[in-house]
């Protein structure tokens, strides 16, 4: 068993290293007659995305020219009275819209300043309470949380699923490596978590302890299983997802029948 572990965690450590739907609006009161189809041409449209813009303008007025602090953000140079105003129109605002576009200056400034912490704070706020619809945004975060400790595991793999939900978004050649690298980010964070149980199981043998090792087990070893699936499907090399799944399994048997099909 230790053997295992020991692989194991060789295994993960070799490696490190974006969603679902968009937070809905508010559901609008029935309709008294017959509902009207209302259709918009281009320039209507146009004339909408203008009036949007120039509301927003207003609404971030008091921190700046929003089209400056764009580039601004883009190369990390956003003042610190700037981010904090930016942060409060954001948390006051109560349009959608208004929050996506604020939060994703802020999300710019917070990674081109290499300031990863707020980025991944920006970041979480974004997926959670504005929208989780972009499976590039969850795929950089659960790509991101990859790397952290044991303790993110779990969020690591919600966000993995969040960004497969809508992985059709990618097309072609981009498809398979996502959704490749994102099944890989899985197995080994379920490998992870059931590793750094098994260490604190050695510690102290507890039943809870020893349950929670089974459950983390079986996930490592269902998912290093689709992970080998997949990349046997999509023409990728399978041979570390094979090594995991079989690390976790204890037996080739599980996953050698995938060679099978």
């Amino acid at each position: 068993m230790r053997f295992v572990g020991s692989v194991v965690i060789a295994i993960a450590m070799t490696v490190s290293g974006g969603c679902g739907n968009k937070k809905a609006e508010p559901a609008a009161a029935p309709a008294t007659s017959s509902p009207q189809w209302v259709s918009f041409d281009d320039e209507e449209e146009e004339e909408e995305d203008d009036l949007m813009m120039v509301e927003l303008m207003k609404a971030t007025a008091e921190c700046g020219n929003l089209k400056k602090l764009e580039p601004s953000a883009m190369m990390g140079k956003l003042k610190d009275g700037e981010v904090r105003c930016l942060d409060d129109t954001l948390k006051d605002s109560d349009r959608q819209t208004f929050k996506d576009k604020i939060s994703r200056v802020l999300m710019a400034d917070a990674w081109a300043k290499g300031d990863y912490h707020r980025w991944e704070a920006v970041v979480r706020r974004h997926l959670l309470e504005v929208d989780r619809s972009d499976p590039n945004l969850c795929y950089k975060f659960a790509l991101h949380l990859s790397k952290a400790n044991a303790e993110k595991s779990d969020e690591t793999m919600k966000w993995v699923d969040v960004a497969l939900e809508n992985r059709s978004h990618w097309s072609g050649d981009l498809y398979k490596r996502r959704v490749n690298s994102l099944r890989k980010m899985k197995a080994l964070s379920a490998t992870k978590k059931w590793t750094w149980i098994e260490g604190r199981l050695l510690e102290t043998p507890t039943e809870e302890l020893r349950s929670d090792a089974r459950l983390a087990r079986n996930e490592a070893k269902t998912y290093a299983r689709e992970w080998l699936e997949y990349a046997k499907q999509a023409g990728k090399d399978y041979t570390q997802a094979l090594q995991l799944c079989i690390s976790a399994a204890g037996t080739d048997g599980f996953c050698s029948g995938v060679l099978d099909d």
